[in-house]
């Protein structure tokens, strides 16, 4: 039957399907069966005021360049940027190359709207649907109607304007920045003096043509272009801007300039249409809906976030995306939380190829690594990374080094971590066996040079670095991520017969590596000998509970330790940050306890998450809010330890959620729906085939599973208490589990009151 229903003040109809027992032949749910325009239209961010403050602007991006719109003074900014805008010099001696200097992003500039007239009111909306922001300005000499977009395909960014009265006359100023790092504007004193002494020329801007450019040449050999042409047709104003960067200034002018006459070359309609016609098959990859209304928004901005800050053939996700600030300590790619994070919700929410750019880099950059453990005879078989990095991956490591907490030696085989994730999730045995392995393999190569065998008879560690706390020997944050990659190699040996002659090398260490350091009252240690005895927002020494799994609630035996673990770290606040809140609610979500999960993501959301939901410690940061968007993930779909667990933290007050084609290991795209607390549908559409293990927390009794076009198919139950079950798969099979006693309702948005809609953005 066909029900209506007012959706957050919005009326619209959703084609609903309630009833008993058997599906429809024809009813297979999919991401394309959401009124997208009007769901997302609820998320949408909304100013009813512009204030001075990049957290709290309008951001855009097109995973190349950016856009954010906020106030200065009482002109209107467009602050733009480009991702791969860095440095990018090499002193004479390589050993003395400093990422935050000699490889920094580079701010750009910024225009900025002078009105004519003295601001009265202002309102902008972002749109998400449309990737688009148009906005108001009203002032005591008349109006100011503008329309901005980072076209999705092109770099280019376009603004629109309509005027009334004396606005038609309004200002539009470039300002361009130094380019230097950001990290010595911001203050710190750590440069090295030859970066200061040897500056940038300064920018060259002049009119060529019905072109206006802003020429910056770098020592480091690239020049960098921003330009930008504007028409006018009585009150409207059409100006389109772009950003070129090329080996030398003729071929950036020639290509700014190209990309600019490209793009006049279409309608104002055409143009747009081909914007929006990106961002309309973006969204549709996945689709989730959760019980509370704010938490909802964040999630989707999140995702609009992502299709802003990359796409699969651009670059490796640093901490600013395309919004580049003039001043901040952290102008470089950092590897010991920060990417992990920020790649982090790709893979559930059936986006994985936007993660392409970091593992494509690893590969390209494999000399780089290799060079990182500054150890000649290291270099034929083993590779790491250190704390920062620009896209090159250079980044190195020295054992003697004197202050231990520079030596992170784990933050290689923690990102690795994630490409393996892209390889199962994608079941891409291909990727898996001829580019991870090999990394991984070099990876654990490390440690195995690094090693030390004790009079106990154990392999341990030396003192290396748990980020963000005290360096230890036998540190936990090494420890757990060479637990991992040794299981990890040794399993892919199994599964594929590959033989290799390290096995015997690897089941060694594995066997006699000795235990991780416990506090018998607190839980894990930072390593041998260091306790946790303050506050620390990183959770280094925690991660064989999460993200890797290994230590996990399913096992009965490690629960009691779990469990003072966590309340050890969280119980001194002074020092915690976002992620803090975010890995914690994860490791709660991972023991089945939705409240605690959610309460956590409340306080990140309440306390660290901006206006336009960008975060910030000291300067921007990009990875937190992403690791927010996992977590959330996480509450209805986890996928470790070979099963899918659908629904296994969702809090007791969500009685409604559901979600469409959320990925799983063993690339299945799971579906499901819960009506009253109960879980009434799982869709499971099996890509490669398989055997498919399912969490389902249903009554196996009461459990009905078929295909999607009618055929029972048989299944074989593990534990009856979780609604664990078996399914022998075919690729391309599409299986609905429902429970014969229940309504069965397909994945729909969660109704949320008006007044609880559009929370994001800034209001007055």
């Amino acid at each position: 039957m066909r029900i209506n229903f007012i959706y957050s003040g919005l009326a619209f109809s959703l084609a609903v399907f309630l009833f008993t027992g058997l599906l429809h032949a024809q009813q297979i749910v999919t991401p394309r069966g959401i009124d997208w325009a009007t769901f997302l239209q609820q998320h949408d961010l909304v100013w009813t005021g512009i204030v001075p403050d990049y957290y709290s602007g309008a951001i855009m991006g097109n995973g190349l360049l950016g856009n954010n719109i906020y106030k200065e003074g009482e002109a209107y900014k467009f602050h733009i940027g480009r991702v791969d805008v860095t440095e990018g010099r090499m002193p004479a001696d390589k050993s003395q190359y400093r990422n935050l200097y000699h490889g920094a992003r580079l701010p750009i500039g910024y225009f900025l709207m002078k009105p004519v007239g003295a601001p009265l009111s202002e309102n902008m909306r972002l749109n998400l649907w449309d990737a688009t922001t148009t906005g108001n300005i009203i002032t005591d000499k008349g109006k100011i109607s503008f329309k901005s977009y980072v076209h999705a395909t092109r770099d280019i960014i376009v603004l629109e304007t309509d005027t009334e009265g004396e606005e038609n006359g309004f200002q539009w100023d470039w300002n361009a920045l130094k380019a230097i790092s950001p990290r010595y504007t911001f203050g710190n004193k750590d440069y090295p003096q030859e970066y200061i002494d040897n500056p940038n020329p300064d920018v060259k801007i002049y009119t060529d043509g019905e072109y206006k450019l802003s020429v910056q040449n770098l020592l480091g050999g690239k020049s960098y272009i921003v330009a930008w042409h504007e028409i006018k047709e009585g009150n409207s104003r059409r100006i389109f801007i772009t950003i070129s960067q090329e080996q030398t200034e003729k071929q950036a002018i020639d290509k700014a300039k190209k990309t600019i006459r490209d793009a006049i070359k279409e309608s104002p309609v055409a143009l747009e249409s081909s914007h929006k016609q990106w961002w309309h098959a973006y969204y549709p990859s996945s689709f989730v809906s959760f019980g509370n209304s704010k938490m909802e928004s964040f999630y989707w901005i999140q995702q609009y976030k992502l299709g802003c800050i990359t796409r699969p053939d651009k670059y490796i996700i640093d901490l600013q995306g395309p919004w580049a600030m003039e001043k901040t300590p952290w102008p470089a790619i950092w590897m010991n939380l920060n990417v992990q994070l920020t790649y982090s919700p790709l893979f559930t929410a059936n986006r994985a190829e936007m993660s392409e750019p970091l593992w494509k880099s690893l590969n390209d950059n494999l000399q780089n690594l290799a060079e990182n453990t500054s150890v000649n005879e290291w270099q034929e078989d083993a590779i790491v990374m250190g704390r920062s990095t620009s896209y090159h991956l250079l980044s190195p490591l020295k054992a003697d080094m004197e202050d231990k907490m520079l030596y992170e030696t784990g933050n290689l085989t923690w990102i690795l971590y994630y490409y393996y994730e892209y390889c199962v999730y994608l079941q891409d045995e291909n990727e898996l066996l001829e580019k991870f392995y090999p990394l991984l393999k070099k990876s654990i190569a490390y440690y195995t040079h690094i090693k030390e065998k004790r009079e106990d008879g154990k392999y341990h560690l030396p003192e290396t670095a748990s980020p963000e706390y005290k360096s230890a020997r036998d540190c936990n944050y090494d420890l757990s991520l060479l637990r991992w990659g040794l299981n990890t190699l040794l399993k892919i040996n199994t599964t594929y017969k590959l033989g290799d002659v390290k096995v015997p090398e690897w089941k060694d260490f594995i066997d006699n590596l000795v235990d991780y350091p416990v506090d018998p009252e607190k839980g894990y240690m930072i390593g041998e000998n260091v306790n946790l005895t303050g506050s620390h927002r990183h959770y280094s020494h925690l991660l064989m509970v999460y993200p890797l799994h290994m230590v996990n609630w399913e096992q009965p035996e490690n629960r009691e330790l779990i469990s003072k673990s966590i309340s050890h770290w969280q119980s001194m606040p002074d020092y915690l940050q976002g992620y803090s809140f975010t890995g914690s609610s994860s490791m709660y979500s991972m023991m089945g306890d939705g409240q605690k999960a959610v309460a956590q993501l409340q306080k990140l959301i309440d306390k660290y998450i901006r206006p336009n939901t960008l975060y910030r410690e000291t300067g921007p940061v990009i990875e937190t809010p992403l690791a927010g968007a996992a977590s959330l993930q996480e509450l209805f779909l986890q996928s470790w330890g070979g099963k899918i667990r659908v629904f296994p933290a969702v809090p007791e007050n969500w009685a409604q959620a559901s979600f469409i084609n959320f990925r799983a290991e063993g690339a299945f795209l799971v579906s499901a729906s819960r009506y009253k607390g109960k879980t009434v549908f799982i869709q499971i559409e099996s890509e490669k085939g398989g055997e498919c293990r399912v969490q389902t927390y249903m009554n196996t009794d009461n459990l009905r599973v078929q295909q999607a076009k009618g055929a029972k198919t048989d299944f074989s139950v593990i534990d009856k208490a979780k609604g664990l079950i078996s399914i022998s798969t075919r690729k391309g099979d599409i299986i609905q589990l429902t429970d014969e006693t229940l309504d069965t309702i397909i994945p729909k948005p969660v109704k949320h009151p008006k007044e609880e809609c559009n929370p994001y953005g800034y209001k007055r």
